[in-house]
């Protein structure tokens, strides 16, 4: 048997608590460490998402504008109430459609 510590249960106790805590430093070292990876990659990409969403409502606006005014000349003889009103109906229905095929595909 190997020869007892001096201290007893205290000196043990005193052993568990200091690597307890060393335990707790290497993890908030490391913790520290993914949180800050993990903020730099979530700036880098909501940067890309905001720029994309914005050029993909940029590009919307364009073929809303485009349907508007083909609807106006060569359907509707340069009705602009009506042409814009069908304009704003096609949109409806597409989004319509769409909201319906994500709760259908959400079942």
């Amino acid at each position: 048997m190997p020869p007892r510590k001096k201290g007893g249960i205290k000196s043990a106790f005193q052993d568990l608590l200091d690597k307890l805590i060393a335990y707790w430093e290497i993890m908030a070292i490391y913790i520290e460490k993914n949180v800050h990876t993990f903020i730099r990659n979530a700036i880098f990409s909501s940067v890309w998402i905001f720029s994309s969403l914005f050029f993909i409502f940029i590009a919307f606006c364009y073929l809303s504008f485009a349907i508007y005014l083909s609807l106006q000349k060569y359907l509707l003889d340069g009705d602009p109430i009506l042409s814009s009103l069908l304009t704003s109906g096609v949109f409806l229905l597409l989004a319509v459609g769409l909201i319906e095929i994500v709760l259908k595909a959400k079942k």
